[in-house]
């Protein structure tokens, strides 16, 4: 499944964003990584559940998945086509790349691109642990664990899964 792709115009360009542009290199690569992943954009645990008659199952094989997602990012994190190959195009009187970013391992976009896939790589690895961990305890004691929340509503002086 493809999870950035379907807005990957949108993503690349938010982070190409007044830096240099990626290269094909840097492309082919982002798009291999992408290529890679198998999970869902949006992981619910009810959803999950109502899937299928085995949820342990379920959750070893959401369990593999996110291990083979961290993987392809560790993989994406020491490819070589993302280095930074020191962008400066002198021809011109626009200067893409800041000094400071020269020393740096990725360029600007790609920087920008890793730090948004990290964070959605831990937004579903929390997501999913907090699932586990409400399904379990919820196997331990069905009939006295508290409803899930999120947040407080003090006018109604409740606590609310959404706001």
């Amino acid at each position: 499944m493809r999870i950035f792709r379907d807005s990957m115009q949108n993503n690349l360009s938010l982070c190409q964003y007044n830096v240099r542009p990626f290269t094909h290199a840097e492309l082919d690569a982002l798009e291999e990584y992408d290529d890679k992943l198998t999970l869902l954009a949006h992981f619910d645990l009810e959803t999950l559940l109502e899937q299928t008659t085995d949820p342990a199952a379920a959750m070893r094989e959401r369990a593999e998945e996110l291990t083979r997602w961290h993987q392809a990012f560790t993989d994406l994190l020491v490819d070589p086509r993302l280095r930074n190959m020191n962008y400066d195009d002198s021809a011109t009187s626009i200067r893409l790349t800041p000094t400071a970013d020269s020393d740096s391992p990725y360029s600007p976009a790609v920087r920008r691109f890793l730090k948004a896939a990290a964070a959605d790589y831990h937004r579903h690895r929390h997501g999913f642990e907090y699932a586990v961990t409400v399904w379990a305890l919820q196997l331990q004691v069905p009939e006295s664990y508290p409803p899930e929340s999120r947040h407080l509503d003090l006018d109604r002086r409740a606590l609310k899964l959404w706001e």
